[in-house]
């Protein structure tokens, strides 16, 4: 049984340039006492989501709405001091990125630590503390930490506290926000060690945010890429670790070293989109090694692409002139130096034919006639590529027409 749902979750900030859609129409579900691994780049939207679940608004929200379940009630029907009340903290916490960033400094442990309870519960200070210290001792810390000052610990023993916080009125789940990012490496293994502990014996359910596919795998039971503001591929992570199916999954398992082995990694193209122009259907297809005419560029990508082109030198020859965007899906080139359209048609055409490969854009191009002393180039109208399959589900276009290639 599922003990949080999401269905349609969307989270966008509102800036100068418009909305930042951070995270666009996302689901998923979390089983009792299993962990979610949600990996992807920065600034994918991974903390948005944990902020979404669990309603950490700032003031420049454009957008906020979908379901959010949690024992099958939808929370997001409760006012906002109900959900303080009965969901943040003690039906759902949160270790934050930076454990130093999450403590008082002029505040002992022992304090922090008791503090949720004496504001949920109105408990008693020598309740709460007593709480704290139980609490302390099963993250595996010493006595003397609940009378210590954040700054008197080590970065393993205060990302510890920063567990027993989350713990302290506990919570069915819990979100880790990348809680081993700041450590070592001996500490992050016993950080996570610590985790596979109190999992087994709280029989808690995790969300665990991460870039790091290694350490995700060390934990996650199922695993959801992120990218764009979007989940892109979800799965039990014994199948989407050696079988990935999204050409970014792939991507990413080949930019990750490994242990004896003489290949070396391989970087992803490009750099991610922006999120307020976002590119149309699948958001990944200007990076994608794999893109077909279907994956989606728009008439001003098209345009730029031509552009960096020109500048770099990088023509094929031939002079793509000045480009006017005349819609969503169509763009008017004009010839340099004279040059009749007739002949700029048709060299445009054997371009276009001859560079699809190295400029994936190239394929989209569905029409190219002479018009109004220019030539107008009109571009595949694209799709949205949506989740298929059922345990183990990705978002790609490839994987509707039937057919997988090699990213």
């Amino acid at each position: 049984m599922a003990i949080l749902e999401l269905e349609h979750l969307n989270f966008h900030y509102r800036t100068l340039r418009g909305a930042v859609r951070a995270v666009d129409d996302i689901s998923f579900e979390v089983e009792k006492g299993h962990t979610l691994a949600i990996v992807g780049e920065s600034g994918c939207g991974k903390t948005s989501t944990a902020a979404a679940i669990l309603r950490l608004l700032p003031k420049n929200v454009a957008r906020y709405d979908g379901i959010v379940r949690l024992d099958g009630k939808n929370v997001m029907e409760l006012s906002d001091e109900e959900f303080r009340k009965t969901v943040r903290w003690q039906g759902i916490s949160m270790v934050f990125q930076g454990a130093m960033n999450a403590l008082n400094p002029t505040a002992r442990v022992g304090k922090q630590v008791a503090e949720p309870l004496q504001i949920h519960f109105d408990a008693e200070k020598e309740e709460a503390m007593a709480r704290a210290s139980e609490s302390l001792r099963s993250v595996g810390l010493p006595e003397y930490v609940e009378r210590s000052y954040p700054h008197e610990l080590s970065g393993g023993m205060k990302q510890r506290v920063v567990i027993a916080m989350a713990l302290i009125l506990r919570p069915g789940l819990v979100i880790l926000d990348e809680p081993t990012s700041a450590l070592d490496v001996m500490t992050q293994t016993n950080i996570i060690n610590l985790l596979k502990r109190l999992k087994k014996e709280e029989e808690l359910s995790y969300i665990f945010i991460t870039h790091d596919l290694a350490l995700a795998s060390e934990l996650a039971d199922e695993v959801g890429i992120m990218y764009a503001g979007q989940i892109r591929e979800i799965g039990p992570s014994e199948y989407v670790y050696p079988s990935p199916k999204h050409p970014y999954t792939k991507a990413l398992l080949k930019s990750v070293p490994i242990l004896r082995s003489s290949e070396s990694p391989i970087s992803i193209p490009g750099v991610p989109p922006d999120l307020i122009e976002s590119p149309f259907a699948c958001r990944f297809h200007p990076r994608c090694s794999v893109s077909f005419e279907e994956c989606g560029w728009s008439a001003q990508e098209f345009a730029d692409i031509l552009e960096r082109l020109r500048a770099s030198g990088e023509d094929g020859g031939v002079r793509w002139g000045e480009a006017e965007v005349e819609d969503d899906l169509t763009l008017v080139l004009k010839p340099e130096d004279g040059m009749d359209p007739v002949t700029y048609r048709k060299a445009l055409e054997e371009a276009f034919h001859e560079q699809e490969e190295s400029t994936r854009a190239f394929k989209a191009v569905t029409k190219v006639e002479v018009r109004d002393g220019g030539v107008a180039v009109t571009l595949h109208e694209a799709t949205t590529p949506y989740m298929i399959g059922e345990a183990h589900r990705a978002a790609c276009l490839l994987l509707r027409k039937g057919g997988e290639k090699d990213g």
